[in-house]
This record gives C-alpha cells, sequence and structure tokens, in this order.
C-alpha cells in the first residue's frame, strides 16, 4: 500500500503506460486523476477504478491543463503524484515534416510535460511533497530512421526533467523514464502496418531486444511506481531505460 491516500495526476491515462499506471497506483491504495484528450475515454477508465475521476485536457494547451489540475485538486483534495505520459507517435523523413507538423510534436510531447509540471509542482510544494515521472523514449539516445522529430523531442523531455528536478527541490523529486519499445495503443498501429497482424507485428519488433519480446504497460508501470514511490526517495533528475536492453547493444 506505498500510495495509500494519495492522488495521482496522470496524463494521457486513459491508455497505454499511464492507464497501467493509474491501476496499479489505486491497487496500492491510491487514487488518480485520469486526464485524456477524449473525455468519454477518459471517463470509462476512471469508472473502472474506485475513487477516480475522468478529466479532459490537450496537454499542448496550458489553460486546458490548469484547468485540469484545478478540477483535481476540487474533487480529489489534492495531488501527491504526477505522470506526464500523453503523446502522440509519427515517423517519416525529416524532408517529409513541414514546420506546422514538427512543432505539434514538441507541443505535446516537451510542451505537454512542461505544462503538467508547470501547474501540478507549485501545488505539491505548497504541500510539502510529492514526486513526478515523465516518459522520455530510448529514441531520445539512440538514432532510428524516419524518427527525427520524436526522438528531438523525447530527448527533450529529459533535459527539461533534469532542469525542472533542480528547481523542484526539496519537496518534489522528478524523474524521467525511457520505455523502449512497449505494447500500447500507440504502438499497435505500428506493429500492425510492418508485421500485417499483431502478433507478427510484435515478434518483428521482439527481435530486435535482446530479451526477445516486447514490454508491456504494465512493466513500465512498475518502473514508474518505483520512482513516484518512497522506495525511490533519494532518487532525482535521473532517466532510467527500461527497454528490455536494447540500448546495451
Amino acid at each position: 500500500m506505498r500510495f495509500e491516500n494519495q492522488v495521482l495526476f496522470v496524463t494521457g491515462g486513459a491508455s497505454g503506460i499511464g492507464r497501467a499506471t493509474a491501476e496499479r497506483v489505486v491497487a496500492e491504495g491510491g487514487r488518480a486523476a485520469i486526464v485524456d484528450l477524449d473525455l468519454t475515454r477518459a471517463e470509462a477508465a476512471a469508472a473502472a477504478l474506485p475513487g477516480c475521476i475522468g478529466l479532459a485536457a490537450n496537454v499542448s494547451d496550458d489553460a486546458q491543463v490548469a484547468a485540469a489540475v484545478d478540477a483535481t485538486i476540487e474533487r480529489l483534495g489534492g495531488i501527491d503524484l504526477v505522470l506526464a505520459a500523453a503523446g502522440h507517435a509519427e515517423f517519416g523523413p525529416v524532408a517529409e515534416w513541414d514546420s506546422s507538423r514538427f512543432n505539434r510534436m514538441l507541443e505535446v510531447h516537451v510542451g505537454g510535460t512542461f505544462h503538467t509540471c508547470k501547474h501540478t509542482l507549485p501545488v505539491m510544494k505548497a504541500r510539502g511533497r510529492g514526486s513526478i515521472v515523465t516518459i522520455a523514449s530510448t529514441a531520445a539516445f539512440t538514432a532510428n530512421g524516419n524518427n527525427v522529430p520524436y526522438g528531438a523531442a523525447k530527448a527533450g523531455i529529459a533535459g527539461l526533467t533534469r532542469q525542472l528536478s533542480l528547481e523542484a527541490l526539496p519537496e518534489v523529486r522528478i524523474n524521467c523514464v525511457a520505455p523502449g519499445r512497449t505494447i500500447t495503443g500507440m504502438t499497435t498501429p505500428i506493429m500492425l502496418e510492418r508485421g500485417g497482424d499483431l502478433e507478427q507485428g510484435e515478434r518483428i519488433f521482439g527481435q530486435k531486444i535482446p530479451m526477445q519480446r516486447m514490454g508491456t504497460a504494465a512493466e513500465l508501470a512498475a518502473a514508474i511506481c518505483f520512482l513516484l514511490s518512497a522506495d525511490a526517495s533519494f532518487i532525482t533528475g535521473q532517466t532510467l531505460v527500461v527497454d528490455g536492453g536494447e540500448t546495451i547493444v
């Protein structure tokens, strides 16, 4: 019961890593404000978890994130834990990207993480405690084909986390998790495209990983909850790579 009576604010919370983290926090005694671009999906995810609420926000919009934070405080009484997990994936040769599409990638990932931290950090510092986890990617550290904007955005999150972690001390810890190839709603279309079906797509992706399989959202949630919890009480400003060994070779 590491999260007894604690409240998690999670963006991108209706699916994938965000939802898996909310489920684990609730299983360990907490509650969650599940924030998603789609209110219907957010409320559906929250309805499946006792004591949780669903909220809508486009994380690239500062005012919408601020409103979601205010609603969480009003309805759940405060914020103790934060996971900034909202994002999207797009790929292709850099010459095919215009500035609008590139800026959207940055606005959702780096901007969304910034807005989430900007509005939750003062709340937790005022309470004298808290922990934030951001989501980067192995693409922040390794180059992959047709992945320039996404990799740049995720590298920005890792850098943003390091800078914010100093400002957040001593009351709040901020760390980053960099997932490798993980089975989520965001990666499912990519696996379908490259494999023809999910099973074959997962096999193709898994062959590139030393552990010979992709990660699961639950496995990423386990790492995130470690960093959110008091088990990681002397860890801040770090990026934990969770990738089945892909970046070691």
